[in-house]
């Protein structure tokens, strides 16, 4: 799980390097990358293919489309947020459906990324 997360941590610093400004759609297809990961992550459903998955896909997209520091910033920061109010907004216990259904596809749809 160390290896995955300063993974992750790797392509996130890749992000960083990148200096173009991303168009908004193209901001949109990160952050809901980075919102994946999040989910997938609060649900314990972080194996070394979604980890691979998620920086495989990341690196194409930053490449594609790259992103300052403060824009990647504030992406991995709304993924983030939205992922907790998603959480949280499941109420006590409710979290699990959550898990199963879109953190699952998430999960899912990460690991297919892996090379």
């Amino acid at each position: 799980m160390r290896r995955v997360a300063a993974a992750a941590g790797a392509a996130v610093a890749l992000a960083a390097a990148t200096c173009a400004a991303a168009p908004l759609a193209d901001r949109e297809e990160i952050r809901r990358l980075l919102y994946d990961f999040e989910v997938a992550s609060y649900c314990g459903l972080v194996t070394d293919d979604v980890g691979e998955g998620f920086r495989s896909k990341l690196t194409v997209l930053l490449e594609r489309h790259g992103v300052d520091r403060a824009e990647m910033d504030a992406l991995r920061g709304r993924a983030w947020q939205d992922a907790h109010e998603e959480w949280q907004n499941r109420g006590l216990g409710g979290f699990r459906a959550w898990c199963r259904g879109d953190a699952r596809r998430a999960a899912d749809r990460l690991a297919a990324e892996a090379p």
